[in-house]
């Protein structure tokens, strides 16, 4: 006789069905209704993080050595409005220095705006030189006397605006000098900017801090003790500059712009030792 598959075979009543809700009724919904679907689908292996979202793009982020991040490059301006923006520039990098400010504005170094600047410079270089000669003219003592003699009004005029106009040519030369020397030891230190944005940057920081040091040393004692103040706050910003255009560290862009001023100073001793070697072998005995 065949089992009826719905009947116990060990008696009792029949299996429950699982499908079945064993308390009665309809078995329960789910509350939250059906769960949405992926709109972007299954991403592919090895995806990895879309840029923008967590990894910088080459060129951004912290840079072996800055110590900061750095800031997205900015382009060349165009003449016109490059010579508008100088004065920003200029209080820029005079109030907030940081290699960052100095990132920011080498992206938008080019060689007609360099030379601009080495030619206000230069031009105003001159003009201070000499309204600085006429204010505080020179006096030569006679030999043999105690009592100053002025040297001929019309000599000494030569004499200055001669050296007022040898300033322009001088000027870019003496800076295309030292800029170079900068960036041979830079080089050598592993920096890895170029010639152009070295020049521009330093140009942001020697043209307003020539310009004010030119004008204070018209004021006697004074002026000259504050201009010396701005030629030491200036080589602070010089490392800085370094650092962000070679992207070398704090301690190798101080090395590169401290190295020059030591062997000028050094060379400056050994000349003066020499002079009065000279002087004091020349008296008589």
């Amino acid at each position: 006789m065949s089992q009826d598959p719905t009947q116990n075979p060990y008696g009792g009543p029949p299996p429950q069905d699982p499908n079945q809700n064993p308390y009665g009724g309809s078995p329960p919904q789910n509350p939250y209704g059906t769960p949405p679907q992926n709109p972007y689908g299954e991403l592919p292996p090895n995806y990895g993080t879309p840029p923008g979202y967590g990894v910088p793009p080459p060129g951004y982020g912290t840079a072996p050595g800055y110590g900061y991040n750095a800031p997205p490059p900015t382009e060349p301006l165009p003449l016109g409005e490059a010579l508008r923006q100088l004065p920003s520039q200029y209080i820029r990098v005079l109030t907030k220095p940081s290699p960052t400010t100095f990132a920011i504005e080498m992206g938008r170094a080019s060689w007609d705006i360099v030379w601009v600047q080495l030619l206000i410079s230069a031009v105003l270089s001159a003009i201070l030189s000499y309204a600085g000669s006429l204010i505080n003219p020179f006096r030569f003592t006679s030999l043999g006397t105690t009592s100053p003699s002025p040297v001929n009004p019309g000599t000494f005029q030569g004499i200055t605006l001669g050296a007022s106009l040898g300033s322009v040519i001088l000027v870019p030369l003496f800076f295309f000098i030292g800029a170079g020397i900068l960036y041979l030891l830079a080089k050598a230190f592993g920096g890895t900017g170029t010639f152009l944005a070295q020049s521009y940057t330093f140009l942001l920081i020697g043209v307003p801090v020539g310009i004010v040091s030119g004008l204070l040393s018209l004021i006697p004692i004074l002026g000259g003790l504050v201009a010396f103040g701005l030629s030491i706050y200036a080589i602070v910003l010089e490392v800085f500059a370094i650092m962000a255009v070679h992207r070398l560290s704090g301690g190798k862009a101080t090395a590169v712009v401290l190295i020059p001023v030591g062997v000028a100073i050094l060379l400056a001793i050994c000349l003066v030792v020499v002079v009065i070697a000279i002087v004091a072998a020349s008296l008589p005995r």
